[in-house]
């Protein structure tokens, strides 16, 4: 009976291992004790702290007891393997560096536990986005947003209760810039919205954004672009000023010129001739035909 219990424990911490190293960027908050050895220095701690892990060897841990503050870091690097010890820890770290860098970690409570899927079921960075703005429950602002969605370590983000950090880390890819622009876009095309009564410019849902949550609409789409961002809104403030131009000498209104979605693509993509025009979004061949020329001298 002891053998088969013993056998049990070890699956249990095999499957715990293999689930938590299948994560791309792995967080943890609870009781510790642990050392961190270079070449100059070794620290050791015992307390409250929060460790993130990242996929590029990347270790950051901060000591929670006194405010937030940095106790030991790995830039990069790092082999990190995580283990479910079922005698001495619920939760150990180890991870080494080829340069001599070693932390071990055992957290003797841990307060939680949250990791990114190494692929996850986002297809889109917007619906991110949407979702970060869900989970954040009205109470951050734009910055905040792109930073948790950056996969940031500052001290606004490490404050976050660790509960509404689901889409930490999902752009580490992209720039602050970047996310932030498409936070704008968002907010342009009425998927998030600043909170009318809040003191504060916080981000919130809106019921437009609820409905692709739901499923009930289509994702919102993000433009991809070749271009600098400098020269995407270059171009933008150009169609901009020609599309205002063009209404009021049609006598019509802007969006029969060009829909907001077309301009922003005009902008992100690059197009070279009349024909190209035709595959972006709005643009038709009678509307290529009728502008395609004036559009295309802009750039």
């Amino acid at each position: 009976m002891v053998e088969k219990m013993n056998q049990n424990e070890t699956n249990d911490m095999q499957s715990q291992t293999n689930e938590m190293t299948n994560l791309q960027t792995i967080i943890v908050v609870g009781q510790c004790r642990g050392t961190y050895v270079n070449e100059a220095v070794t620290k050791e701690f015992d307390g409250k702290v929060l460790m993130t892990a990242r996929p590029d060897g990347a270790v950051v841990v901060h000591n929670l007891c006194a405010g937030v503050r940095p106790i030991c870091y790995i830039d990069s690097g790092a082999e990190i393997s995580l283990a479910r010890n079922v005698v001495d820890a619920d939760i150990e770290v180890f991870a080494t560096t080829e340069n001599g860098q070693q932390l071990t970690m055992a957290f003797t409570e841990v307060i939680a536990l949250q990791g990114v899927p190494a692929e996850t079921e986002t297809s889109s960075l917007a619906l991110s986005v949407l979702k970060c703005v869900f989970d954040m429950g009205g109470t951050y602002g734009r910055t905040t947003i792109a930073r948790v969605l950056t996969g940031s370590v500052s001290k606004k983000v490490l404050t976050i209760n660790i509960g509404k950090l689901g889409q930490y880390g999902v752009a580490k890819g992209a720039s602050m810039k970047e996310v932030l622009a498409l936070i704008d876009w968002l907010i342009e095309e009425n998927y998030i919205a600043y909170a009318e009564e809040s003191e504060f410019p916080v981000l919130v849902i809106t019921s437009k954004g609820l409905d692709v949550l739901a499923g009930g609409d289509d994702l919102p789409v993000e433009v991809e672009s070749n271009l600098e961002i400098e020269e995407v809104e270059r171009r933008k403030g150009l169609l901009q000023e020609w599309r205002d131009k063009k209404s009021e000498e049609m006598g019509k209104p802007k969006y029969f010129v060009l829909q907001n979605r077309t301009l922003r693509e005009l902008a992100s993509k690059d197009p070279a001739s009349v024909e190209d025009l035709q595959s972006i979004y709005g643009i038709g061949e009678t509307k290529a035909e009728q502008f395609g020329n004036e559009i295309l001298s802009l750039f």
